[in-house]
């Protein structure tokens, strides 16, 4: 009785560490997609020059104001 007992508690510390490892994996994958979406346009905000660069933060800006307005 004992040992199922013993059994019964590994089998279910082993299924909540898989429950935990793929919780972690399932939200670290939508943050690796954002990341790598957004690496191309970092590369292409360099080469920008100060005018368009200039405007270009001046309507993120907006858009964070804005948008944090409205939350």
């Amino acid at each position: 009785m004992f040992d199922r007992l013993v059994d019964v508690l590994a089998q279910a510390k082993t299924l909540r560490a898989v429950v935990d490892f793929l919780t972690i994996v399932v939200r670290i994958i939508p943050a690796l997609f954002v990341v790598i979406a957004l690496i191309p346009s970092f590369v292409v905000f360099a080469f920008i020059a100060e005018g368009p660069r200039r405007s270009l933060l001046d309507i993120v800006d907006r858009l964070t104001t804005w948008t944090l307005a409205q939350s």
